[in-house]
Formats: C-alpha cells, structure tokens, sequence
C-alpha cells in the first residue's frame, strides 16, 4: 500500500479535501471537485492496471486502442475510412505528433503497414498487419477480461448505474 494513497478512498481524499477548503474558489462545488479528483486518480489507477495486464505482450493500452481502432474499420463498424494520423489524435484528444509517434512505433513492431493511397498519390492508408491480428487475437480476451474485473464486485444494477454516470460524464468531457 503507498503512503499517500490509502485503500480506503475517504482517507485518500481526506487531506486533499482539507486542501481544496482552503484554496479552492468560493463558487467550486467541493462535492463535484472531491468526484472529479477521485475520477481522476481511478482513470490513473485503471490505466496502471490493465498496463500490467497487457505489459508480458509487449503493449500498453493506448497502443493496442489504436490497433482496435484499426481492427473496427476493418470489420466495418467504424466509418468508411480506414484511420489517418489525424483522425487519431482528434479521437484520442491529443497532437498529431504524439499520434504520428504512436503509429511508428506501430509501424517499427510490424503492427501497422503503410500503404500509397488508391486515390491521392500525396497520402498513405495505414493497416493491421498478420502481426497486429495475431496480437489482438491474443490480448482481446484478457483485455476484456480485466475491463470486466474492475466492476465485479458491483452487482448488475451497480453496473448499470455506473454506466449511465460514466457516460453523462464522458459526454461532458469530450464536449
């Protein structure tokens, strides 16, 4: 267990929230400050888990999201054209280098394939390779099953409510 982060969530937050009462503005709803910040660290701590999960097959999870987003396409559940650069970086809120970094490191593991584009001779497409189908083939379930072992202690009705939270949250964030 680390120092700074008790297991119990109310003594996590309990400095942090003595904190916030003195420096936070008079109009900042604690109670929505006190959900974001724990929001904010369980985003952390669920990255650092499903990592470990996926770490002994060489991947981490923003790495393998682009090769789902890649794999969607291909099954023809995600739009008619395939992935670009910068399609990615507006997906995943980020630049289009850090994107641009993320698919040669791809590209470097042969996961990725470049490709001239049909119809622009200025553009390349990019694909899964055998590589990156066998990989996902591979990490899918254990991915999905450690998504899944984050709620497993909540009951359907929890789950069902967590999502429907989650969602107006998420919605809120991407807008």
């Amino acid at each position: 267990m680390d120092a700074r982060h008790p297991q119990d969530a109310s003594a996590a937050m309990a400095p942090h929230l003595q904190l916030m009462a003195d420096t936070a503005d008079a109009g900042t709803p604690q109670d929505a400050a006190a959900a974001g910040l724990l929001l904010l660290w369980l985003g952390d701590d669920v990255l650092l888990r499903l990592n470990q999960h996926l770490s002994p097959l060489g991947i981490s999870e923003n790495k393998l999201h682009v090769l789902l987003l890649f794999r969607l396409f291909e099954d023809g559940r995600l739009g008619a054209e395939p992935p670009t650069p910068s399609s990615i970086a507006d997906y995943f809120g980020i630049t289009r280098a850090s994107a641009t970094g993320l698919l040669d490191w791809l590209e470097k593991r042969r996961l990725i394939a470049r490709h001239p584009h049909p119809a622009d001779r200025r553009s390349l497409q990019l694909s899964l390779t055998p590589e990156a189908r066998s990989l996902l083939e591979q990490a899918l379930p254990d991915f999905w099953r450690a998504c899944a072992g984050l709620t497993e202690h909540l009951d359907a009705q929890e789950r069902q409510q967590l999502l429907r939270l989650l969602a107006k949250v998420w919605g809120q964030v991407k807008n």
